[in-house]
């Protein structure tokens, strides 16, 4: 089987898992998840947050995004997806989001909240994803935005990749394409994984 055949029965297996959860058991995993974010030092000493909005069977990040507004000490910025490519914008607000392409709350694109990448910041990016191995490899849902928007970016930036996953959608292997971007950290209700050791 060839590697987007595999791919594709991997999406279909993790879509099942999802819809098996009751909105307890969602709910209680996307808690014990978010926990274990808070708990690794690369989440505490980012100063900004690029994160997602959640979909009704995903974990749960709302409740992470309204507090990190609410607290204003560090920025929160969302993603705009358009055509073949993904930009993140800053929040103030949950209420600030839209139901935008494929049903995703996003942002409204406006120029002046776009995100610039400095140098000298701290940034941290929330990813989703339907599955992960150890290795941070990851199964996105198939358009590539996240894998394209980390290939573009300077490399000299100060980005960590936390993934947000049910510990039961950790496998052994995911297969892996060449411009498949890993995810430098995964959590789940279990426990934080480092997958890749950064310079």
């Amino acid at each position: 089987m060839d590697i987007l055949s595999q791919k594709k029965e991997l999406r279909k297996e993790a879509k099942l898992y999802r819809k098996s959860l009751s909105e307890i058991d969602r709910l209680d995993k996307s808690s014990a998840i978010i926990s274990n974010l808070k708990a690794l030092k690369a989440f505490q000493t980012a100063e900004v947050i690029l994160m997602y909005a959640s979909l009704p069977d995903e974990v749960e990040t709302i409740r992470l995004m309204r507090e990190l507004t609410e607290e204003g000490k560090r920025q929160v910025y969302c993603p705009v997806t358009q055509d073949d490519e993904m930009e993140f914008y800053r929040i103030s607000s949950v209420e600030d989001l839209k139901e935008g392409n494929f049903h995703v709350l996003e942002p409204e694109p406006l120029a002046e909240k776009q995100l610039k990448l400095q140098k000298d910041a701290r940034y941290c990016m929330l990813m989703p994803g339907l599955m992960f191995d150890k290795k941070g490899n990851r199964l996105g849902y198939g358009k590539g935005y996240y894998d394209k928007y980390l290939a573009r970016i300077s490399k000299n930036v100060n980005l960590t990749t936390i993934a947000l996953s049910y510990e039961e959608m950790i496998k052994d292997i995911i297969p892996a394409e060449e411009t498949d971007q890993k995810a430098d950290y995964i959590v789940t209700e279990m426990e934080g994984i480092l997958c890749t050791l950064k310079n």
